[in-house]
C-alpha cells in the first residue's frame, strides 16, 4: 500500500495539537483506548525501569506507565506545548520524583545512548514524512539499552471494509485529522535494526490502529 505523502512542519503540528488539545481525551476514549490497553500489555512494564514516551500528548498512557513504574523513572516528551501542559496537569497528583516532562523533538532526542529499557510512541508516525521513519527509529534505538524494546501505535489501514473510511477521509480532507493518515512501519523497524517484531491490528468504533513491539538486541 502506498503511504500518503506528508511534509514536516513543526509550527503547524504545534498549532494543530494545541487547537485540539481540549477535545483530544474524548477522541482518544472513542477511538484509541483499546489500542492503548494493548500497547500497555505488550510493553510488559517492570517496576524500576527507565521508560521514555515520545509524543506524550495529554498524558493518558503516560499516567498508566507512571502507576506501573513507581520505583523507576518515566520521561515524556512532546513537540506541542498545549498537549504537554495538559499532561503536566494530569500528572500533578503523582509523585514527580519518578517522572518528568520535556518539550523536545523526536528527530533529536535529548538523551544519551542506551539510557532506556522501553520507548513508547503513539500516533506520531501518522503525521510524519515516510522518508523520515527510519531515521527516527534509529534515534529510538540509540537511546535504548541492548535488552530494551519499543512499542509503537499507529493509525492503520485496517482489516475490515468499514475501516477504509478513515483512509478515504485522510485523502480528501487531511486537516480533519490534523494531517494523520494510515502508515506501515514494520519494514522501517527492520531497517533500523530492530528484531522480533510483533504487530497487532485493533479496530475501535471503526477507527483502525496497529500496535507493534520490537526488540533492540545488538
Amino acid at each position: 500500500m502506498n503511504i500518503l505523502p506528508r511534509t514536516f512542519n513543526s509550527e503547524l503540528i504545534q498549532r494543530d495539537y494545541s487547537r485540539v488539545a481540549w477535545t483530544y481525551n474524548f477522541w482518544s476514549r472513542l477511538t484509541e483506548s483499546k489500542a492503548a490497553e494493548k500497547a500497555l500489555e505488550m510493553a510488559e512494564i517492570q517496576d524500576g525501569e527507565n521508560i521514555l514516551e515520545v509524543a506524550v500528548g495529554t498524558g493518558i498512557m503516560f499516567e498508566e506507565m507512571v502507576k506501573r513504574n513507581q520505583s523507576g523513572k518515566t520521561v515524556g516528551i512532546d513537540l506541542s506545548s498545549g498537549m504537554l501542559g495538559r499532561a503536566v496537569r494530569r500528572l500533578a497528583k503523582h509523585n514527580s520524583n519518578h517522572f518528568y516532562f520535556n518539550c523536545a523533538n523526536a528527530f533529536y532526542l535529548p538523551f544519551k545512548e542506551k539510557q532506556f529499557d522501553l520507548v513508547v510512541n503513539n500516533y506520531m508516525f501518522d503525521l510524519l514524512p515516510e522518508e523520515k521513519f527510519e531515521a527516527i527509529l534509529v534515534e529510538f534505538k540509540r537511546v535504548l539499552r541492548s535488552s530494551g524494546k519499543v512499542v509503537i501505535t499507529t493509525m492503520a489501514y485496517g482489516e475490515n471494509w468499514f475501516n477504509k473510511f478513515w483512509g478515504w477521509l485522510t485523502r480528501i480532507s487531511p486537516r480533519v485529522l490534523t494531517g494523520c493518515r494510515p502508515v506501515l512501519i514494520k519494514t522501517y523497524l527492520e531497517k533500523a535494526g530492530f528484531s522480533d517484531i510483533v504487530a497487532v491490528q485493533i479496530s475501535q468504533n471503526t477507527f483502525p490502529s496497529e500496535v507493534l513491539r520490537a526488540e533492540s538486541k545488538s
